[in-house]
């Protein structure tokens, strides 16, 4: 078996700080009361509570001068949790909309004894990202949260929400405006999230939202969740970028540059080159590649290695099936394993954050979520080579042994892109998971009936990305 074993070394620890590590220091009890207007209410089984309605009106005149004074120079936006003497739990209807929140600070984070929010609170706020804080114990902060209509649409950098161990009842168009995807995370007990998860995930599959779901128990298995009938997954098409292959002498100023080009030597994610990408959360990555067959050559040139995670060879190098014809039934077979080393203890147990500039969420919970695949069709090393050979048409994808996905190839020497669903293939640390890729259809070559591929490579959430 040929084996790819890359073990990745990463910033200190001391560096991977949680979003939500430092609490913005909003003004609270006595202090808090002249900013705000709010109204107590009294529930059915006679407890008090308050209800945020926004800010008074002599300080929404400066509104500037307001948040400052509230937020300073904290990460994230936080409201008090007690005003005239009782627990807030909720926030009016449109009770600061329009506020520009996210001059200040995109991050909101809100109490574990919110309940309510109503429908526009925060729309047009400037928000980045929404953390609902744990429950607490009281019987009122058990009551499922509920968002209304809009609560937090048009903030167009609004990309991540995380409502942590809540029971949620979700109004339409919440995140209407906001990012191009939106995750929302939520935890899970022990024994999984249940009818909560499946809430989550019909509400994020209704309204073209992610949903991801934070772990909080071990499998020593793959966790998949297996489609009912299976996916056709289409490419979204890029072009080839300069990584550490960039570094011949008319190229030197393209080393690592990660420039887009239709000549350019290097394929795949950006972010796991090194030195030059971050590969931030993984200590250790093992990638094994095998296939049915290959088309002999002294110097390995059409080995099934060449398509692994070590990208250096970057265009020079393919696998060539060795079958008679064109391939038809040939395969390719990946296992993959990643973990967090000394990172997993300490870190990696029910965080999430959405930093800036990330691309998707910063995970640890343990769990590793394949989500997207990269194929370079042919031999690419030149148009004359991928033209002459032979191409895969169609090729379908087992996860564990069972069929996943078809993946529809465009006959084009580009590296394509298949999303996958998010949560939908996950492992814990150190837990392998197996792919395998089988040939159903091909784009016939002009010269040679071999039909090639120069990469195919298996992505995964856990590390910082552009």
């Amino acid at each position: 078996m040929k084996k790819a074993n890359i073990l990745l070394h990463i910033l200190p620890l001391c560096l991977l700080v949680s979003a939500y590590s430092v609490t913005a220091q909003a003004k609270t009890g006595q202090k808090a009361e002249k900013y705000y207007e709010y109204e107590i209410k009294t529930g059915e089984n006679g407890s008090r509570y308050a209800v945020i309605k926004g800010f008074r009106e002599k300080y929404q005149k400066d509104i500037e001068e307001t948040l400052h004074s509230l937020i300073g120079n904290s990460w994230n936006l936080s409201f008090p949790e007690h005003l005239g003497g009782v627990k807030v739990t909720g926030f009016s209807e449109g009770a600061f909309r329009d506020v520009p929140l996210g001059d200040f600070s995109g991050h909101l984070l809100l109490s574990g004894d919110i309940v309510s929010v109503g429908a526009n609170c925060f729309e047009n706020c400037g928000l980045t990202d929404v953390v609902f804080e744990k429950r607490g114990m009281e019987e009122d902060s058990l009551a499922a949260l509920t968002v209304g209509d809009g609560a937090f649409a048009d903030n167009p950098e609004l990309w991540g929400v995380y409502f942590s161990d809540r029971e949620a009842v979700l109004g339409s168009r919440i995140w209407e405006g906001c990012g191009e995807k939106v995750y929302i995370c939520y935890a899970s007990g022990e024994e999984g999230a249940g009818e909560k998860g499946r809430y989550f995930k019909e509400y994020a599959s209704e309204n073209q939202l992610n949903a991801v779901e934070i772990q909080d128990y071990y499998s020593d298995k793959p966790i998949i969740e297996m489609p009912e009938t299976i996916w056709v997954l289409k490419p979204e098409v890029r072009k080839f970028f300069y990584g550490e292959n960039g570094e011949s002498t008319e190229e030197e100023d393209r080393f690592c540059s990660f420039e887009y080009d239709d000549d350019a030597t290097d394929y795949g994610f950006p972010e796991w080159h090194v030195p030059c990408g971050e590969f931030c959360a993984m200590s250790e990555f093992i990638c094994e590649i095998t296939a049915s067959s290959e088309l002999p050559s002294q110097d390995g040139r059409y080995g099934a290695q060449n398509l692994g995670c070590d990208l250096y060879k970057a265009r020079e190098r393919a696998w060539a099936e060795g079958a008679e014809g064109y391939g038809i039934g040939e395969s390719i077979s990946i296992t993959e394993a990643c973990g967090y080393g000394y990172w997993q203890d300490d870190y990696s147990r029910g965080i999430v954050s959405f930093l800036e500039g990330d691309i998707e969420p910063d995970i640890y919970d343990g769990y590793i979520r394949y989500t997207e695949i990269c194929v370079v069709n042919g031999y690419a090393k030149n148009q004359k080579a991928w033209e002459e050979n032979g191409r895969v048409k169609r090729l379908l994808m087992y996860v564990e042994d069972e069929p996943y996905a078809y993946l529809e190839l465009e006959d084009t020497i580009y590296p394509q892109y298949f999303s996958l669903p998010v949560d939908g293939i996950k492992a814990a640390q150190g837990v392998e998971v197996h792919f395998r890729f089988v040939i159903e259809d091909v784009y016939e070559g002009t010269k040679y009936e071999d039909t090639c591929l120069t990469g195919l490579v298996v992505d995964f959430m856990g590390r910082r990305g552009h």
